[in-house]
């Protein structure tokens, strides 16, 4: 037993010491780490390339760094960026030239292997292979393989689900987050069919950044209302912002209908609609008459049902039936013909009818009209006599006679 765990305690440090050499604690050897290995850009922003690095011993002093932009062949010559560093000051970059200044080393201190990037003022064909290269004493000089590539997104991705009717979803709008300085804000927007513009809150809305990566969710309960809308998707970075829009399609059914006069003359001409209002689209419809599709089949086409000159055995319970997405609708209405006997005595009451209420009414109208003038007359008669009876000024005359009597 003991033998045993000598021997497995062996294999273990032999793992250990294994692995400290492979990932090169034990001897370093040349080797990069990108992190993301591919960085999203936006076009007019910058883009942030994180990486660490190491090198043999044998290759220290490192006296220059350099970042050259690949060809499509994989060959990487081209500089982009070259920096000397000096060991007399603490193995700094003493001199650096760009070739249009755009790029800038995070850590100047090439001794803690850092060899972070941000490339500034990103254009469309900024979109390549980048490698890292350092040269060290001697022939010590090594151009780091793999390398990063830089990938240019000029507007967000958007992502929409499968949406039914009353069914809650979750649509995502995601952008690149490339450039610490100026971190992304995203706003949702929905246009409907009727050019209503729809913003949605906070609470509708989750946020996941990272750094190379901002994602947004929406979640929405879609009605049909909002089949054939626009989800828009706007990413501000500052003053520059980028968009995105998608046609939502929404699944859903209302209820089967038919349409058409119920009562018929008999020898006129029965016409019935069948429709439903639906996405996506429904099966044709199967007209059936009295539980029979057979008797009717050569009256039908696409929705329609019409059969000419009507006759009594016409009379009865039509039916429509569709087929929305392995799911069967159906609707009815029940037909009664009318003779034209009775049609024509039908026509009489109703002629009849609207001549004496017509009459009725007119009556009732002219009483109306008569009382109010009888009121109107009153009111003035009134009115005059109390203009004539205000008031009666009374003159008396006395005259005396001779004798000193008065007499009126």
């Amino acid at each position: 037993m003991f033998k045993m765990q000598t021997i497995s305690s062996c294999i273990i440090l032999s793992m250990l010491l294994l692995n400290i050499l492979c990932t090169g604690h034990g001897n370093k050897g040349w080797g990069i780490t990108f992190n993301p290995p591919e960085v999203t850009a936006v076009p007019g922003l910058c883009a942030l390339i994180s990486c660490t690095f190491t090198y043999p011993d044998k290759a220290n002093p490192i006296d220059n760094v350099q970042w050259k932009v690949c060809s499509k062949t994989g060959e990487c010559k081209n500089d982009i960026f070259k920096g000397k560093v000096s060991t007399q000051n603490e193995n700094k970059l003493e001199e650096k030239e760009t070739e249009t200044e755009r790029i800038k080393m995070l850590e100047p201190d090439m001794s803690k292997t850092n060899c972070s990037i941000i490339m500034k003022d990103i254009k469309a064909e900024d979109e390549n292979e980048y490698a890292f290269r350092v040269e060290g004493q001697k022939t010590y000089k090594n151009t780091f393989n793999p390398t990063v590539k830089i990938i240019i997104q000029d507007k967000p991705i958007m992502d929409v689900p499968p949406l039914s009717d009353g069914v809650e979803a979750n649509l995502t709008c995601s952008a690149p987050f490339p450039c610490p300085e100026t971190p992304p804000e995203i706003k949702w927007w929905i246009k409907t069919r009727e050019g209503n513009i729809l913003s949605y809150k906070d609470d509708n809305i989750i946020l996941i950044s990272s750094t190379s990566l901002y994602l947004s969710t929406l979640t929405l309960t879609p009605t049909s209302k909002l089949h054939n809308a626009t989800v828009g998707c706007d990413v501000s970075y500052g003053d520059k912002t980028i968009s995105t829009s998608r046609t939502l399609e929404v699944m859903y059914v209302q209820t089967l209908r038919i349409l058409g006069n119920n009562r018929v003359r008999e020898g006129d001409t029965l016409s019935l609609i069948c429709t439903v209002e639906c996405h996506p689209p429904s099966s044709d419809p199967v007209w059936s008459f009295s539980g029979s599709t057979d008797t009717i089949r050569n009256h039908t086409s696409a929705e329609n049902l019409m059969i000419t000159n009507v006759r009594k055995e016409h009379a009865g319970i039509y039916v429509c039936e569709m087929t929305y997405r392995n799911e069967t609708l159906k609707a009815s209405i029940t037909i009664s013909v009318i003779r034209k006997e009775d049609f024509q005595m039908q026509v009489d009451i109703r002629m009849i009818t609207g001549f004496l209420t017509g009459i009725s009414m007119s009556a009732v109208i002219f009483s109306v009209v008569l009382c109010c003038h009888e009121s109107w007359q009153s009111r003035d008669k009134i009115h005059e006599v109390m203009d004539t009876n205000t008031y009666t000024e009374v003159i008396l005359e006395v005259f005396y006679d001779q004798e000193g009597h008065h007499k009126e």
